[in-house]
């Protein structure tokens, strides 16, 4: 396996991992899998693969809660009800050469439960990242300010290996896309050492593509209709 997919894949595992004690719902991983022992916070999975070439069947002996993060998509679940929600790609970069000295104009690090609140509630991310996550030093909410108003925000985590860092929720709340080189650069900033692993998708994926990223492979989300 390409080192590369093996640490994106961990990078995740480690912010599900992070993200579900923060929440204190309890989970289990054996033989390729990682499960929740209770519903997932928004927007997260209940289930995911950590290896390749898991039966379908043991997907579903341990699905019981939320959709299933298929790691490297060789899943098919549809035909036991279940629609692919997301398909899109694992990437890598390599630590930047000349990360600059210092944030970039407008950026700064979310430290204050006030300012986490309305990032939340830009991002449509409210009841995930809980004011305890400002006291976790693994999670690094980032905001982005523009004539004063909140206009874009990302999360940089570290997990177990301090030479990778994973990014997510890279999001901006004008018309204008997401400046992925800008970001990176933000990452650098914060992580001048370590690589960086994100999944995207669209349009998104080419931006990230040419700002430097190398695509991996495929991660999707599936869900199942319940009722």
């Amino acid at each position: 396996m390409d080192p590369r997919l093996r640490a994106a894949v961990d990078t995740s595992l480690a912010w599900y991992d992070d993200v579900f004690a923060l929440h204190a719902i309890p989970t289990q991983v054996d033989g390729g899998l990682w499960w929740a022992l209770c519903p997932p916070p928004p927007w997260h999975s209940g289930v995911k693969t950590t290896e390749p070439g898991v039966g379908v069947d043991r997907v579903l002996a341990v699905h019981e809660h939320g959709a299933v993060a298929d790691s490297f998509g060789d899943l098919d679940l549809a035909p036991y009800g279940f629609t692919v929600l997301v398909d899109a790609t694992l990437v890598h970069h390599l630590p930047l050469d000349e990360p600059p000295s210092g944030l970039l104009h407008g950026w700064t690090v979310v430290r204050d439960a006030g300012l986490l609140a309305e990032w939340n509630r830009a991002y449509d991310y409210a009841g995930v990242l809980l004011p305890a996550v400002l006291d976790r030093p693994a999670f690094t909410v980032l905001a982005r300010h523009v004539r004063g108003a909140l206009a874009g925000g990302a999360v940089v985590h570290r997990g177990a290996r301090p030479d990778i860092v994973g990014l997510s929720n890279t999001w901006s709340a004008t018309s204008a896309e997401v400046d992925h080189a800008e970001v990176l650069a933000i990452v650098g900033v914060l992580h001048p050492a370590s690589s960086v692993t994100d999944f995207a998708q669209g349009a998104d994926l080419g931006a990230m593509v040419a700002a430097g990223y190398a695509p991996l492979g495929p991660q999707r989300v599936w869900v199942r209709q319940e009722g």
